[in-house]
């Protein structure tokens, strides 16, 4: 052995512990969580892009989520046989919780998700997806459900449920009024102060992205104004972005009032009232239908409601349609309608 003072001078060797990703450049072996699916990745970013109401970022989230379990295949190689024989699996062999096969609407859910991010895809990522791998699927045709309308006696009802509140009376009587002028609950959660301005109602963001004019009852800016003052006399300043309605929850006390906060009171309002399965969108199908029935022009009516499909505005028009004949034939002979 050589003596070299050089080498008895270098400094001592320190052992440095790989971590995952450096091992796996270095070609060592690791222990290592499963490499994340480029294909989620896009989903995510898809997501993100997107603005989407919480409900249906979920439902786009599950969709995606289970065609990626369902498919190993890449983006790019992807093709319409694919994307049928899919919605042959949905169809044929996925089954619900209690082992019966999804709805037609439930697979409508889900190729409606497909076709939005594979537009996406499409639009921002050419140099992977140059054509729709969805170009060619069809929807289920499901039938039009009726519309789901409050009679007045239940519409009674409701009001005289709202006497009996007690902390949450003022609040889910302005609430009811608003969503009796047929708001969708999530058009509700983003209401801000100054959203109102004693008259009329503005929805900058909404289901079908175009802003929104809501015109209010006198009845129901009156109600509206009260509750903005009662909070003001509590103490509460209110400025233009501050919620227009606000939680009485707990933990929650003074913040906006979520959407599940929202169908908590009405579900609440609905068993005082003695109405079966009562939800905030029973008001906009009574709105849209009195608007009908009152003898708005259907494409005005249409514009209040921001209803963007004339074919979902259908169900409607044909009650408005079966009530006018009804009192045309009581007219004709000469009976009076009840």
């Amino acid at each position: 052995m050589v003596n070299n003072p050089e080498l008895n001078n270098l400094p001592p060797i320190k052992l440095i512990a790989l971590d995952a990703e450096t091992a796996s450049l270095s070609g060592r072996t690791a222990s290592t969580r499963p490499p994340t699916d480029i294909r989620w990745v896009k989903v995510l970013e898809f997501l993100r892009s997107n603005n989407l109401a919480p409900n249906s970022r979920k439902l786009y989230e599950r969709e995606l989520k289970r065609f990626l379990a369902w498919s190993e295949l890449h983006y790019h190689e992807l093709r319409p046989r694919h994307l049928a024989l899919y919605k042959e699996y949905l169809r044929d062999e996925l089954r619900t919780d209690v082992g019966k096969p999804l709805s037609k609407s439930s697979i409508n859910a889900s190729i409606a998700a497909l076709k939005s991010f594979f537009k996406w895809m499409c639009y921002t990522y050419p140099e992977i997806i140059s054509t729709l791998p969805t170009l060619g699927i069809k929807l289920e045709k499901v039938p039009l459900p009726p519309a789901q309308s409050l009679t007045p006696e239940e519409m009674e009802r409701v009001w005289s449920a709202l006497e009996l509140l007690q902390e949450t009376k003022q609040r889910d009587t302005a609430l009811v009024h608003i969503l009796s002028h047929g708001l969708r609950a999530g058009e509700v959660v983003q209401l801000n102060v100054g959203s109102f301005d004693g008259k009329l109602l503005f929805l900058p963001d909404t289901k079908t992205n175009e802003p929104r004019l809501v015109p209010l009852r006198k009845e129901s800016r009156e109600i509206l104004a009260e509750y903005l003052q009662l909070r003001e006399q509590q103490g509460e300043v209110l400025n233009s972005d501050s919620p227009l309605m606000i939680s009485h929850h707990a933990s929650y006390k003074g913040e906006r009032l979520s959407y599940h906060g929202i169908y908590f009171a009405v579900e609440k309002i609905g068993e005082i009232a003695h109405i079966e399965d009562l939800h905030p969108h029973s008001f906009r199908h009574t709105y849209a239908t009195d608007l009908l029935l009152l003898g708005v022009d259907p494409s005005h009516a249409r514009k209040l409601t921001g209803h963007q499909s004339e074919k979902a505005f259908r169900r409607y028009t044909l009650r408005s349609e079966q009530e006018a004949a009804i009192a045309a034939y009581y007219r004709a002979i000469g009976e009076e309608v009840e």
